[in-house]
């Protein structure tokens, strides 16, 4: 009996060892990541002194991006994590093209998804969006016109299964947001490009990184813009729409590429 006891003691002994280093490490990738964006931030306002904006536009760019208001905008009570001035032209971009899916690379806490679909559902439009994401967040919001996957969006078995649900589809629009480094942007562009119908838009996010204006240098890295500058000249079949940051700030520069 008293073996049994002990053998058990040293069992709960071993979880309660292995939960503590789970919540530890937890709790280390928490205040990491605290950390780093803190280092960011100070580097960010180094690099604004070394390289201060050229003009106007792009000083209350800067000063819009750095205060992180954007991470902070809510759809609904779910995050967006976009410029307002963006998500007002994805409503009219809906409203011009109708189209009848958007396909978003990286749905996030899936505010931005739920935007297209009310907005879909106020314009009597009968369109649908298909999210893809490789970390499902708690509490997704739930709607009819929303499909999730989960996955990465350059994998081969999502590229499959979104190809198999919009074989049926006219009007297709691409967003691209989400890993932003240059070499995944520009492997998306080639893979999803070709789903993109005449007359309607894919969109690359987040091309202000990068010192487009925001985040330049201090190990930000290429990003959208440099695959975007990689991508179109081998595709002229795309344009960007400048009138599309009409509002004089986009986070989005030269990402709004309309299929001829």
């Amino acid at each position: 009996m008293r073996d049994c006891f002990s053998s058990r003691s040293n069992l709960n002994y071993l979880q309660d060892c292995f939960h503590n280093r789970v919540n530890v490490a937890s709790l280390l990738a928490k205040y990491y990541i605290k950390i780093m964006i803190f280092f960011k931030r100070i580097l960010a306002r180094i690099n604004r002194i070394i390289n201060p904006p050229k003009n106007i536009e792009e000083e209350f760019h800067a000063k819009y991006y750095y205060s992180k208001v954007w991470a902070d905008t809510y759809f609904m009570g779910k995050n967006v994590f976009k410029c307002p001035n963006d998500l007002w032209i994805y409503q009219e971009i809906l409203w011009e093209n109708k189209p009848d899916v958007i396909i978003e690379c990286g749905t996030f806490h899936g505010g931005s998804t739920l935007y297209y679909a009310k907005l879909f559902d106020m314009m009597g439009i009968d369109g649908e969006i298909i999210t893809i994401d490789v970390d499902p967040m708690p509490d997704m919001p739930q709607h009819p016109r929303i499909k999730y996957l989960l996955g990465s969006s350059i994998s081969a078995e999502i590229v499959l299964q979104v190809k198999e649900l919009i074989k049926d589809k006219n009007r297709v629009m691409v967003i691209l947001d989400s890993d932003h480094s240059c070499d995944h942007v520009y492997k998306e562009l080639e893979l999803y490009h070709s789903f993109v119908t005449p007359g309607q838009y894919l969109v690359v996010e987040d091309s202000n990184i990068n010192g487009h204006p925001v985040y330049s240098g201090f190990g930000q890295g290429p990003g959208p813009m440099e695959a975007m500058e990689k991508f179109l000249p081998n595709h002229p079949e795309f344009e960007s729409d400048k009138s599309k940051e009409k509002f004089l700030m986009s986070f989005n520069p030269n990402g709004y590429l309309k299929r001829k």
